[in-house]
């Protein structure tokens, strides 16, 4: 199979295959082989030209020249050094098939070549008789092997480190990239949920800021023929809502285009100001505020309030303006639970069934580390939120 290399690294393995041929060629000529070690030469050649191209190739031309070699007794080692080359590449450019064969190459080469060496150069296809195998021969044959596997074990190594290191930095390389792709998606998922978050802040406030003036805007024209200073307190009432709703939108587009500051948190006061917001629509409000201070923090007030206004603004919506809305609000070490409960006229739309508000409540909730529950049993609506305190751990709603 060959490798795909970039053609500055073909051109450089050509070339030096081409400067290895011209610098033994001279030699190889003068040589007592002749032309069939020159035909060995340009092969061992062709070898070192792909060895990085195509290592499985490179080794098999390398076995076929060996045996070609030791066959007809051309025994011009210097194009041999090439071997080296070639298992320098198995180790270092093949995959795990030709990294093992490389090494079987290494091993079995060396004893094949000092077999060869010790026994059969000077006795060609002879067999070796007894005396062959007493001194000196064996001790030739030994030291040949080690001297073969030395090298040829030392350059399949050197070409295995030089594998693990290029496998080490594309690993750092990979990595790295890998990471900025999580620093990337991390930056995209933060600017979604601040845009989830925008998008929760701007329904809460139209919406409660529309339903107060709607109905501020049809108690006005009922009552301006029997009460006209109704009016104006309709109007006023009606000015300061959209003045308020405006100023927040406005910070919400800004918070789209830059990055400006969030809007002001409401604190434990908002929520009578609220309450009396939503009262001098009509809605009969009966409130009962447990007095224990609890500590929570900003997001944790946030969520309050706006829990509180939806299910208000839902109430005013949906529920029926001649019995009064329940909202209790009760604080211990753990957190604060508020319940806001109202009653339905018959034949209305749950608040569950029209639009995100519910939705948004329990996402509200959730993100501060507590619950919210919605239901309704179609003469009432409930809902229910239980928040924790500072530092506490969430727990459920009973």
């Amino acid at each position: 199979m060959l490798r795909k290399r970039s053609i500055s690294r073909q051109v450089l393995d050509v070339t030096y295959a081409v400067v290895f041929v011209l610098l033994l060629l001279p030699s190889t000529l003068s040589g007592p082989y002749g032309s069939p070690a020159v035909v060995v030469l340009i092969g061992f050649g062709l070898a070192l030209a792909v060895r990085r191209r195509s290592p499985r190739l490179s080794l098999a031309l390398a076995w076929v020249l060996a045996v070609v070699q030791m066959v007809g007794g051309v025994l011009d080692l210097s194009a041999d050094t090439a071997i080296f080359a070639i298992l320098y590449c198995t180790a270092a450019y093949g995959d795990n098939v030709i990294r093992r064969l490389g090494l079987a190459s290494a091993v079995g080469g060396g004893v094949i070549a000092a077999l060869y060496l010790a026994y059969v150069d000077g006795n060609p296809f002879g067999s070796p008789t007894e005396e062959v195998y007493q001194e000196p021969r064996f001790l030739q044959f030994a030291l040949l092997l080690a001297g073969l596997w030395a090298m040829l074990g030392l350059s399949w190594a050197l070409g295995r480190l030089a594998y693990a290191r290029r496998s080490a930095i594309e690993s750092a390389h990979a990595r790295e990239l890998a990471e900025v792709h999580q620093a990337r998606a991390e930056h995209e998922v933060a600017i979604e949920q601040e845009r989830n978050r925008i998008a929760r802040d701007m329904h809460d406030i139209v919406a409660h800021s529309l339903a107060v003036v709607i109905a501020q805007a049809d108690g006005a024209r009922y009552v301006r023929a029997v009460d006209p200073a109704a009016v104006d307190t309709a109007l006023t009432t009606i000015s300061d809502t959209a003045r308020e709703a405006l100023s927040d939108v406005r910070v919400l587009l800004g918070q789209l285009r830059h990055s400006q500051g969030d809007l002001p948190t409401p604190g434990p006061g908002d929520l009578e100001r609220l309450f009396d917001q939503m009262r001098a629509t009509g809605l009969n409000i009966d409130s009962s505020i447990d007095p224990t201070e609890v500590s929570l923090g900003a997001g944790t007030h946030l969520a309050l309030y706006r829990i509180a206004q939806e299910s208000l603004t839902n109430a005013l919506r949906h529920g029926d303006p001649d019995r009064p809305v329940t909202v209790t609000i009760e604080s211990d070490s753990a957190g604060i639970e508020l319940t806001v409960r109202n009653s339905v006229l018959p034949g209305r739309d749950s608040p569950e069934s029209s639009g995100h508000g519910v939705a948004g409540m329990k996402e509200r909730a959730s993100l501060a580390g507590g619950m919210c529950t919605a239901t309704g049993d179609g003469s009432s609506w409930t809902v229910t939120a239980w928040l924790p305190a500072a530092g506490s751990s969430t727990k459920g709603i009973d």
